[in-house]
Order: C-alpha cells, then structure tokens, then sequence
C-alpha cells in the first residue's frame, strides 16, 4: 500500500498494458454506502474538469465494482506532510511553483464547477521531481474521515477549517483560496500558520476540524444526501481554541519569506471577498506561469534522494514481477479485486489464498491477460496486481494478486449518449463546444472565419468547422505557405503564399486559382515577406519587400535595392489595381477603410528650424489618407500631438479614437478638431486599442479595469475590473461578440466576459495546458454567431459566449 487516507487507500499496480499505476480504492467499510457510491462517482466526474498539468489524470474507474476504485499513472512522489517531515521548510522557490500550480488548477476547478473544490490538504498535494500534483478530485478524495450518517446521509470529515465554516456558513471558491494559503504557509514554515502550541490543535489534523453543515458540491449536482463535516467543535476544548484562532486571530506569518507574506497575508482574509481569485494569485506567485516556476525551482536535495529511492524500488519490483512471470505459471484468481486487509497474512505479504511464506520469499504473479489495443485503457485489463509497500517511500513487499473479469463486454454503438443540456450558472463559463490542437505546424498571419468554417494558416491550410471543431480538409501548398486567408465569396478564400495569391474552395480546400507575385512584378523585382494590411469588399491591400537586383535599372552599384511597396488587388476580378512605393517614413503599420478612402500614419516630418524641431513631440505621427481606385494621397496632417504609440479606431462617421499616454481622445478625422479626451487617473495609467461597436465604445487600461463609453461624449457607461493582475505593462485587448451582448477581455492567463449592457462579469474562461511560445502571449479571439474562438498558442477552443 503506498498510501492511506481517510476514505481510500493507494495501492502501486501493473497495468495489462505494463504500466506501472497507482490504484485508488474506497475504503471497504464505505464501499457499501450507496451516498459514498455517488459521491465517489461525482468525483471521478469532476477529475475530467480538472485534467491538466498538475491533477492526476484518471486512466480507468470503476465506481460500480464491489469496492469502487480508480487508476492514474504512478509517479514517484511525497505528500507535502511526506515532504515537510522529511526536510523541513522548502525554498521559497519550491512554494511559489507549488502555490501557482494549486491556484491553476483551483481556477480551472471553478470555472468548472463553480462551488468550492475543497480537495485540498497535506496528504493529497503530492510533489514530484516535474512539478505538484493534486491526488483528490473533491472534498470526500481530501476528507480525513467518513462514516454513514443519520438517514442515509455521510458525514464527511475534512482536514481544515476556514472563518467562514467556523461561522456555520457554506463554503464558497475563496475558501480553497484560503485553505491554498495555509498550505503554502505550511510549506514555507513547517508549522501551521494558526498553531498556537496546543497539543494537537493543527486545523490540517483532521481530528482538530470545525463543523459544517453545507453541502460543497457543485452547482446543479446531485449530492444524494452527502454532508461534509468538519469535527464538533464541541467536543474538545483544543477543537475550540483552533477554531477560535482561525476565526479571530491574525496567522503567524513571521517565518514566512518576507516577500511571500503579502500574498499569503491576503490568502488568509477573515472575509472572503478579500481573497485573491486564483488567476491572480497563480500571476503574483508566478509571472511566467507554473511550469517555468517549477522548472527554476529545485526540490531539497533529501526530497530528490527520496524520491530517486522510490523510483528505484518500484524499478526492481517490475523487474522482479517480469522474472516471475517468466518462471512460474498463472494460477486462477478471484473474479473481483481483492481488497488487502488488516490480517496476519495481509501485514506480512502474503497473498490469503496461498502458503507462501514472509513477504520477500515469494511472490504471486499477476495474471496476465490479453489487452486490446483501443482509445483508452480496457479496465478490466487495467488491474492485474497490487504492490504492497510501505507508505510510499521505500517500496517493498510482496505481490497480492488482483484479479481480471474476461467476460464480454458491450460493444460500442459509436454514437455518444446524449446529454440533458444544463442551465448556465452565472459566473461559471460554458463548456468548450470543442478543443483543437495544432502541435505540427507553424502560423504564418491570422486565422480567420469564412461563415462557419474556421481558417489556420501555416505550413498547411487548416480547415475547421467552427460549431463543432471538426477539420474539413488541410492543404498544403508544395514549396509555399499560406497566410492571411480572406474571403472572396461564398465559394472561395484567397491566401497571401510565399509565391503568389492563391485562390482555394472552401468546401474541400481544392486549388482554384493561383497569380505568381511575378505578374504584379516589373522585370528583375522579385517579392518576399508579404503581409495583408486591410480589406475591403473584393480589394485587399497588402504590402511586400520588393528587391530589385543591382544592374536591372537601379541606381545601385552591385548592390540589391529593396523597397517597401503597397498594393491593391481585387480578389473578385483577379486584378491589380495600383502599387504604391513606400518611403523610409511610411510603414503602414495599420490601415482602415473608410469612404474610399485608406487612413494609415507615418512620421511627421522634422521642421527645418531646430527651436521647432526641438518642440516636436518625439514620434510625432501624420495621418495621411489614399485613394482607393488609384492610391494617389489626398491629404495629410497632424492631429494633435498623437505619437507612434497611438492605437486609432475609426468610427463610419469619421472620429477618430485614440490612445495617447495617459488619455483616451476622440477627434474628428479630417479638421483633426478634438471632440473630447478621458485622462486615467493613475499616474502609470494607460488605455489600450479601442473598440467600437454600434453605440458603445469599449477600451482596457492596465489596471485591468474594462470600460463601457458613449463614443459622442465620453461619457462613461459602466466599468469592470477583470481580476487579473494591476499595473501590468500592457492593458487587455476588448472584443465583442458577434450579436453585440458580450464583451470580451483577453490578456496573458483569462479571457473575462462581461454583460454589454450593464457590465456584469458573466464568466473566464482558461485554457488548459502551457503554450510552447517560450512565455505568456496574450489570447486571441474571433467571434461568430453564438460562439467565441479562443486561442491560446496552437491550441484553439470553441465556447459559446450567448
């Protein structure tokens, strides 16, 4: 047995397939409570919402067996208690990897599930040389004890109390938040941070809990009667006292390392509504993101050696199991696992149906039967032996059989069964509609929609179906790549290749048309690194480094001359309409539309005279305005003192929105008279891209705070914290959903959705999973009827928004 907690015991098993696992089971004297059954079940159901990098993933189950159990993937491992006994305090390093990975997934857990998770506690948090793992998928896997109640109900002990519980009232998401800050606290110090030096008054000691009458499960769940409980805080004068000091008292945080005890200050609130959310929290524990902490943070040297040591047990016991089950033969076994017990011949190793002598002597070999190779583990062929040892450090012991069941099963209809659709919960995200990853490829561009058929652009052309994610057909070009896929028609897209325009069917993605960048060429120019600049009805604008070779009519002398050059070409007609040589000033950095006319800025140019020079904002910009049919320029003027750093909006009626340092300004494009600005109050304050949609203007600053603006006045409507981060450097982009009742913030860990009208937060939503970009890259959305497309690194989810 590796481990006992206070509803299940872990077992190290061999798989059918060879693997080594580690076997959960309920503890026998509960396995015949049906309350227990259900809660077991709804936990195995919640395991799937947790999958990520730091929960134990559930590799097979069976909660309707004679004694429940499930199987996840053995890795070598201490509990946080295992770990703080063996070494002490760990590094602060250690702790924030270990609290950014927890509040990961707590974020996850709520999105979710919405309730509080409650699986937290020193015996289910295990650290492993990659990185924490949660070993419990709710509050009965955490629970210390568990016993059958009063009218068929259970009662279930947790292992910690928080004011609120102490309080009587029902735990909410802040609670994990606060029980997360008594484990970092914990971990930081080696003693609890509410300990007063009664004997046995740690509230992580499950015989030291406070009472709670409210059920944890998530919302809409059906709980079948189960009741977790945290003690009586009546029974013991220690109880009490513990109690008392988490409800009243400040936490001993002196041992604390100095710049951690801010954060576990506010993780250890009286009142919940002054806890960090755990994206938050996971951010200031760990800027880059768990999996980087994890990585700079080394494990002690004595938790290292530990863990080597179990790894190289658990290596000589397959080595040993493989010897055996070359020499000796398979004898018959029971149909259903059987559960070790607290017998004679259980403590010394044996098995109970052999004469085997002390544990070490001999062993009895799994049976092995034949696996089929399917999507997933058989279950029945996932069990074929326990290992027994001790408690998770040093394995050893003999073998007790565990059986297999070859009786036939159903087979697959392949349709899936359907589910009864469920009611939103406010605050908790919609289910992804759909997941896609895209690991083998490279982007080049955008994506893009075309109707309901979303478009990946790389080293092939992907083609998704945007309501249910599945890929229609993937293209690619020999000796090209695509970019910047635009729709043509309804029938046709066109993508920016590295020789030409490429015109593909949307149906099947079949090659149409193609139009070498050649025929836009002069003779000796030759085209790279182009890059759409805007769109609009049948004419794109994009532009490209035109190289013109030395001697072809340059005035050059043996060397290549390149030139930033702009074009317009109608996708309909397959026609060029102008190009437009760029000087060194002009970069078309963005482009819009508007009354056929093209709007972009470039660098103002220097005055002559040096006092006025010297009086020129730095990165001054000129807006500058080009005919449509013909590309000749129009008119050009500085508006105001609009730098570089401005990010423009242009409304149909010609206002121009900016954000200028510490404002947000609208003017009025062509007499660049401004019609009002809005200055943010913070001195390090600033506004990112403006959005606007119908009668409302959106815009972010980087305090993390979404506003909702009358794009006439000024005027605010409504404003929104999205619980990310303050005073980072760079504010959130805004998007809005296709019907318009959904605004959207993206940054480096959450997009939020907040109600148009009235600002409510509705939800976040985070991806699961670590992008491969070498560091935080904020979210990217499109928006369709009914759907948002997140994206995060190569991963692309779909989530209805409405």
């Amino acid at each position: 047995m590796l481990r006992e907690a206070g509803t299940t015991r872990s077992y190290l098993a061999r798989g059918g397939d060879g693997r080594t696992v580690t076997v959960t089971a309920a503890e026998p004297r509960l396995a015949a409570v049906s309350v227990f059954r259900s809660r077991f079940r709804q936990e195995l159901a919640a395991a799937a919402r947790l999958a990520g990098p730091w929960a134990q993933p559930v590799l097979d189950s069976a909660p309707d067996d004679p004694v429940p159990w499930f199987a996840s993937p053995f890795t070598p491992s201490l509990s946080l208690a295992e770990a703080v006994a063996l070494t002490g305090p760990l590094p602060e390093p250690v702790v924030r990897a270990l609290g950014a990975a927890l509040a990961e997934t707590l974020e996850r857990t709520r999105a979710a599930a919405g309730g509080a998770f409650q699986g937290l506690g020193p015996e289910v948090v295990l650290l492993a040389a990659d990185g924490p793992r949660i070993s419990a998928f709710g509050p009965l896997g955490a629970a210390t004890a568990a016993a059958e109640g009063p009218g068929g109900g259970l009662a279930v002990t947790l292992g910690y109390l928080t004011p609120e519980q102490v309080a009587g009232h029902r735990p909410g998401p802040p609670a994990d938040v606060f029980v997360l800050g008594t484990l970092l606290a914990y971990a930081a110090t080696g003693t609890n941070p509410f300990d007063a030096n009664d004997a046995g008054a740690d509230p992580l000691d499950a015989d030291h809990a406070g009472t709670d009458p409210a059920d944890t499960g998530p919302a809409g769940a059906d709980h079948s009667g189960a009741r977790p409980v945290a003690g009586d805080v009546s029974g013991s004068a220690a109880r009490h006292r513990a109690a008392e000091r988490i409800a009243r008292q400040e936490p001993d945080l002196a041992s604390v390392p100095e710049e951690l005890r801010p954060v576990l200050a506010r993780c250890l609130a009286k009142d919940p509504a002054q806890r960090p959310e755990p994206s938050v929290l996971a951010a200031v524990l760990a800027p880059s993101g768990a999996a980087a902490a994890v990585s700079a943070g080394r494990l002690p040297a004595r938790l290292t050696a530990a863990l080597a040591e179990q790894a190289s047990a658990v290596l000589g016991l397959e080595a040993r199991e493989d010897r055996d089950d070359r020499e000796e033969a398979v004898p018959a076994v029971p149909a259903t696992p059987t559960v070790p017990d607290a017998s004679p011949a259980a403590a010394t190793g044996a098995s109970p149906a052999s004469e085997a002598g002390p544990a070490g002597e001999r062993d009895v070999p799994p049976a092995r039967p034949t696996t089929r190779r399917a999507a997933g583990p058989d279950r029945r062929a996932l069990l074929t032996g326990v290992l027994s040892g001790a408690a998770g450090l040093a394995l050893g012991g003999g073998v007790t059989a565990w059986a297999t069941d070859d009786r036939p099963r159903p087979a697959a209809t392949g349709k899936p069964a359907a589910r009864k659709p469920r009611e939103p919960v406010p605050g908790v995200p919609p289910a992804a509609l759909w997941a896609y990853d895209m690991p083998d490829t490279l982007f080049y561009g955008s994506p893009a929609l075309h109707g309901d058929v979303l478009l990946l652009p790389g080293d092939s052309l992907v083609a998704l179906d945007v309501r249910t994610g599945r890929e229609l057909w993937r293209r690619k070009e020999p000796v090209d790549n695509a970019s910047h896929p635009v729709r043509v028609d309804d029938e046709l897209l066109v993508v920016l290749g590295v020789q030409g325009l490429l015109w593909r069917s949307v149906k099947d993605g079949a090659r149409r048309h193609k139009v070498p960048y050649g025929q836009l060429l002069e003779t000796g120019e030759d085209m790279s690194s182009t890059h759409l600049v805007a769109r609009d009805g049948a004419v794109v604008w994009f532009k490209g480094n035109v190289e013109k070779a030395a001697g072809a009519g340059t005035r050059t002398d043996g060397a290549d001359e390149k030139t930033i050059t702009l074009f317009a070409y109608d996708v309909v007609r397959r026609e060029p309409l102008w190009r437009r040589p760029l000087a060194e000033h002009e970069y078309v950095a963005w482009a819009l539309p508007h009354r056929g006319l093209l709007v972009s800025s470039r660098d103002a140019p220097r005055p002559r005279d040096a006092k006025a020079r010297k009086k020129q904002p730095e990165g001054l910009q000129e807006f500058y305005t080009l005919d449509r049919a013909s590309g000749e320029e129009v008119w050009a003027r500085t508006i105001d003192d609009l730098t570089v750093g401005s990010l423009p909006t242009l409304s149909g009626t010609g206002t121009l929105y900016a954000a200028q340092d510490r404002e947000l300004r609208a003017y009025e494009l062509r007499t660049g008279r401004e019609l009002w600005r809005m200055r943010h109050a913070s001195p390090d304050g600033r506004y990112g891209e403006p959005v606007l949609t119908g009668d409302t203007l959106y815009v972010a600053d980087n305090d993390q705070v979404v506003y909702a603006l009358d794009p006439v006045s000024g005027r605010q409507q409504w404003s929104r914290k999205t619980g990310f981060l303050d005073g980072v450097d760079s504010p959130p982009s805004v998007a809005v959903s296709a019907s318009g009742a959904a605004v959207l913030s993206l940054d480096a860990v959450q997009v939020t959705a907040f109600a148009a009208a009235s600002g409510e937060r509705l939800w976040k939503f985070q991806a699961v999973g670590e992008q491969d970009t070498g560091g935080l890259e904020p979210y990217g959305l499109l928006t369709v009827d009914g759907i948002c497309v997140v994206r995060y690194g190569r991963s692309f989810y779909g989530v209805p928004v409405e």
